[in-house]
């Protein structure tokens, strides 16, 4: 049984229409879709989440792709790296589509003396699109995100070789933590998110940069970490 399988079970999901608690035969996780039997209500689950409480054993075990160290003065540092498995696609495509087109708009006409800034124009798509992808692989290979708790705060990092996006809040006893829908989308299903709440502020994280499987278990950390319990 895996951590997600682990935190359904243990906590069974309350219908949004009518409250009826729901078997986990009625939870599709990937899907994201609930079937209350009570009320026949079909729709998303993820915002009746809550969090399951850790064991020690539990903590001491984080899953693939993350890691958790103690640092200097108590602070607690989780790295989350993201799932390699879409570069067996990235790679390939880059090659085939930005390879061929970027030799035919750029590289053959230079090397013939025949470009023309119109053909540069028109490649300029083409180019940014290229670039794009090779951020999303250098992302894949070597980026992370830190979650860092200490002297209640919570610090947030998502980049690369320490350059990116850094968010921080303050926390403390009757901090909430929360694993709600987000805005992004995969296969035109929302992503799941995690939402910390303390003090009239939300700090909303990990759609897309941490694997959903590993979600739990950061969830888990944070809300024993920071006062959750």
């Amino acid at each position: 049984m895996n951590f997600m399988e682990k935190m359904l079970s243990a906590k069974p999901f309350k219908c949004p229409n009518c409250g009826q608690e729901l078997p986990l035969a009625d939870v599709n996780v990937a899907q994201d879709v609930a079937l209350c039997r009570a009320c026949n209500y079909t729709g998303s689950f993820l915002a009746a989440a809550t969090v399951p409480r850790l064991t020690d054993e539990e903590l001491a075990r984080p899953p693939k792709r993350v890691s958790l160290k103690r640092e200097f003065g108590d602070a607690l540092t989780m790295t989350c790296r993201p799932r390699k498995g879409a570069l067996w696609f990235l790679l390939p495509f880059i090659a085939f589509w930005s390879g061929g087109s970027m030799a035919g708009i750029y590289v053959v006409p230079l090397v013939k003396g025949t470009f023309s800034w119109q053909d540069g124009l028109f490649g300029i798509p083409f180019l940014a699109g290229t670039v794009a992808l090779l951020g999303i692989v250098f992302y894949l290979l070597f980026g992370r995100t830190e979650v860092t708790l200490s002297k209640g705060r919570i610090r947030l990092f998502t980049g690369v070789f320490g350059r990116g996006r850094t968010r921080e809040m303050e926390c403390g006893p009757g901090t909430a933590v929360t694993i709600e829908k987000s805005n992004y989308r995969s296969n035109n299903v929302p992503q799941p998110e995690i939402v910390v709440t303390s003090g009239g502020n939300q700090l909303k994280f990990g759609a897309m940069v941490i694997p959903n499987d590993a979600l739990p278990y950061v969830a888990a950390v944070l809300r024993r970490a920071a006062g959750g319990g």
